[in-house]
């Protein structure tokens, strides 16, 4: 792995890359769709996991109309937050990574898809907002990655006028897709089910185990 320049910024996904919520949104997903009478698995959901929820089921049930796949995305949410946001955990060593960032003097940001209920309790297990110099969430942006949005207005946010001085971090392909449209540097990690071969054909420039691994990109040590 190269040795990058310590960044301006660094603007973080959460569902995946922070919280620990792979499986629980699959299984969320997976039950909706169920009930609407498609049989689908895990592995049949995961290479979507961290898409737009409508155009994840533009390319799933393409033959469906729009106003039933904003119907199964509704009702997605709402059995997410109802059943399974309770039980997703922070992932280690997230909340000492970002006081480490701010020791370095890096600006954060978060960019995230999940609605505020859900952006409440996860900051209750992990205990960032008040490190945090920028978030922005789902109801900010008409689309979720790899729509640029999300990045973009979070990058305005934080006051960077050069997209290259900001490290993007996520779990999936979309994450990087979106941050390379706009010409962050992209970090991904292995904890969204992905690959590194995926993440690194979608433009990610490094790939972490996880996400307390980030400083080792510009040649700081692990966050134990």
């Amino acid at each position: 792995m190269s040795i990058a320049p310590i960044p301006q910024a660094v603007v973080f996904d959460i569902e995946g890359t922070l919280v620990d919520c792979l499986s629980l949104t699959l299984e969320s997903w997976r039950q909706i769709l169920q009930e609407a009478g498609y049989q689908v698995s895990h592995q049949d959901l995961q290479p979507w996991f961290g898409m737009d929820g409508m155009w994840m089921l533009n390319r799933l049930l393409p033959r469906e109309s729009s106003q039933t796949k904003e119907c199964l995305v509704k009702a997605q949410g709402e059995r997410y937050r109802r059943q399974f946001l309770q039980r997703a955990q922070p992932f280690a060593g997230v909340r000492n990574l970002f006081a480490t960032l701010k020791q370095d003097r890096v600006l954060i940001g978060i960019a995230t898809t999940c609605q505020k209920e859900e952006l409440a309790l996860y900051d209750q297990r992990l205990g960032i907002r008040d490190l945090t110099d920028a978030m922005v969430c789902g109801e900010a942006a008409r689309h979720g990655k790899p729509d640029p949005s999300l990045f973009e207005q979070c990058l305005r946010g934080l006051g960077i006028a050069q997209a290259s001085q900001a490290i993007a971090v996520g779990d999936t392909p979309y994450d990087a897709v979106a941050a390379k449209n706009l010409g962050m540097v992209s970090a991904g990690v292995l904890t969204g089910g992905f690959s590194a071969r995926a993440l690194t054909e979608a433009g990610c420039d490094h790939v972490l185990k996880e996400v307390q691994d980030l400083r080792s990109i510009w040649g700081a040590a692990t966050i134990e």
